[in-house]
């Protein structure tokens, strides 16, 4: 039996869609004996000079074979237009992404689709040229539904083993159809044209041929109903134009096939319905390409609503502006190892899903866990990634000033009950004391009673309880702010700290220049916090201050041979706030406490003046 001399509508098996995903791999570089290579022509440069090409190839075949065209078959316009679409598609698609291969695949597609008319020529010579091209459409259709809308395959990493490996199967299968099945059969074809090539006529190898071909098509539409099944919001927004149009065109053209071309009320308007679909079918693969691009608009939505109450409202917002419902945030965890979400749950990213990292200044503050269609607007995600990473900055930051505030409240109302306990113990109890004393001095002096001490006794006692008051209300003086450190700086003020301590004290500061007041009295009472702590829990013998100052840094520590074993994390309140208050000034305490080795204590403060915006 010989061909249809015409080329009738293709059937939509071929048209369905499939999607994979993967990373490109870069080109290593040259080693340095290697001469570079010249450099290469653009993509843009060559997507307009294919596309330019196939135009001229697309209206040379038109004009061969517009003669040979017969009724059953499609119209010179309609082969023209179909083609035409391909090429302009194509040609808009790779110049809106360079990068991305389905434009050049769609330019492919159009061109092939031109080349398949060769065959309905009735000069025997194009027409056999024409059969080694019957499938060239297809050859590239296939791959083109394989990395639509991406331009790469899905790779084992992201998507799965089965994945990856469908896609690749079924890359292989349709090219080699079209490139390999398909020419080798034209030597066993036997058409009503001559074919000049003809060894051996083979009647049913033209049908096996197209067994494999719809094996294959069955195999796509499987391949596109087990991924939209599980696609996210933007893979399925991405898709759909080209699956509206591949399953409408399909559908009409499974009924008119299984209804018969007899049927003229049936097969006229489905002929028609799949005729529309495939001159849209370009269109579809061309908005499917541009719909990756998720808009500024939403960017500028989510600027406009910064700031935010907390993460959960932020992870939210995220969301709705990406339109990605299984986007995570995660924050890094308390430990240090991973990302938790707001309950303190580990965030991973499941197979087929991408990771990008919200970074400040260098500093990890999240993660992003999302779908991978967002990736194909860089520019979009990455505005909202900064976004995202400056919102959650700008949250630890007013957490920090919240706890810093409620920190130094508490300093404030421990301290005034310090303030209060001493007082009250001491300086109070003993100036009722002497009031008493000094009232039953009067009732001697004025003869009301005889008993008790002598009068010079009693006022000898009086003096005493005065002295010790006095002595005690300079103690709780000092504790609310040193007189001495203003009167004779800070190396008299830490002597007259040390002076009456039960432990002797090693102090050594020498040479220290005039320092700045907020500096003398950040050291003081960071050698008053860590000798009080050294009191309470080291169960040392002795204690070593030294001040050093060298290059505008002022270096303090304070060191003890007790026990050891401090907390460098917590060390209570008044070693919480030393922290802020050294931090304030620009400066860095740390902490060193083996167990058995004693505890140190190491500031580091610096001394030269800072102008009014922060820097010296």
């Amino acid at each position: 039996m010989g061909s249809t001399p015409g080329r009738t509508a293709r059937t939509f098996t071929s048209t369905l869609i499939a999607r994979s995903r993967g990373r490109t791999r870069a080109r290593p570089p040259l080693p340095a004996t290697e001469t570079a290579a010249p450099p290469r022509p653009s993509p843009r440069f060559t997507a307009v000079a294919l596309a330019l090409a196939g135009v001229a190839f697309g209206g040379y075949v038109l004009v061969l074979t517009a003669p040979d065209r017969h009724a059953d078959s499609t119209s010179t316009l309609f082969s023209g237009a179909v083609g035409g679409l391909y090429l302009g598609a194509g040609l808009l698609a790779r110049l809106r992404r360079p990068g991305n291969a389905v434009g050049l695949l769609m330019l492919g597609v159009g061109i092939g689709w031109f080349a398949e008319d060769l065959q309905i020529s009735t000069d025997p010579l194009v027409h056999t040229v024409g059969l080694f091209l019957r499938s060239a459409s297809s050859g590239f259709l296939v791959p083109l539904l394989l990395v639509f809308p991406y331009g790469r395959l899905r790779s084992r990493a992201d998507d799965g083993a089965v994945e990856a490996l469908a896609d690749r199967v079924l890359l292989v299968a349709g090219c080699a159809v079209a490139f390999v099945l398909q020419p080798v059969s034209v030597f066993f074809h036997h058409s009503v044209t001559p074919n000049l090539l003809l060894a051996y006529p083979v009647l049913w190898l033209r049908q096996l041929t197209d067994a494999v071909q719809l094996a294959v098509s069955v195999a796509v539409v499987a391949v596109l109903l087990w991924r939209w099944a599980d696609a996210s919001r933007p893979y399925r927004r991405e898709l759909a134009p080209l699956l509206t149009v591949g399953l409408a065109g399909g559908l009409a053209s499974g009924l008119d096939a299984a209804l018969g071309a007899q049927r003229t009320w049936s097969h006229t308007p489905l002929l028609t319905v799949t005729h529309v679909c495939v001159l849209l079918l370009p269109l579809a693969f061309l908005a499917g390409v541009w719909r990756i691009r998720l808009g500024r608009t939403a960017v500028a939505e989510l600027l406009r609503r910064l700031p935010l109450a907390s993460r959960d409202e932020l992870r939210d917002e995220l969301a709705r502006t990406l339109d990605d419902t299984s986007l995570q945030l995660g924050f890094p965890a308390p430990g240090g190892e991973g990302y938790v979400d707001t309950e303190g749950r580990p965030v991973t990213a499941r197979p087929g899903q991408w990771t990008s990292v919200l970074e400040r200044g260098g500093r990890r503050v999240g993660i992003l866990v999302h779908d991978p269609a967002l990736r194909e607007d860089r520019y979009v995600l990455e505005a909202v990634v900064s976004a995202a990473a400056l919102e959650l900055d700008n949250q630890a930051l007013v957490a920090e000033l919240r706890a810093s505030r409620r920190r130094v409240i508490e300093a404030g109302d421990e301290q005034r009950r310090e303030v209060e306990r001493a007082l009250h113990d001491g300086a109070q109890q003993k100036f009722i004391n002497l009031g008493l004393q000094l009232r039953l001095a009067r009732r001697r002096l004025d003869g009301r009673s005889t008993a008790g001490p002598d009068p010079a006794a009693l006022l000898d006692d009086a003096l005493a309880t005065l002295e010790q008051g006095h002595a005690e209300l300079r103690v709780a003086a000092r504790g609310i702010h040193p007189v001495v450190l203003s009167e004779a700086g800070l190396v008299q003020a830490l002597r007259s700290l040390t002076a009456d301590l039960p432990l002797p004290v090693d102090l050594r500061a020498d040479g220290l220049p005039e320092l700045p007041e907020p500096v003398e009295l950040t050291a003081y009472y960071v050698v008053k916090e860590a000798i009080s702590n050294v009191l309470k829990h080291a169960d040392a013998r002795t204690i070593r201050v030294g001040l050093h100052h060298e290059a505008a840094l002022l270096r303090l520590t304070v060191t003890d041979d007790g026990v050891g074993g401090a907390d460098p994390a917590g060390g209570g309140t008044g070693l919480l706030g030393l922290r802020h208050r050294v931090s304030a000034y620009d400066g860095e305490l740390t902490v060193r406490s083996a167990p058995g080795e004693g505890t140190v204590v190491s500031v580091t403060l610096p001394t030269a003046a800072r102008n009014g915006d922060g820097e010296r």
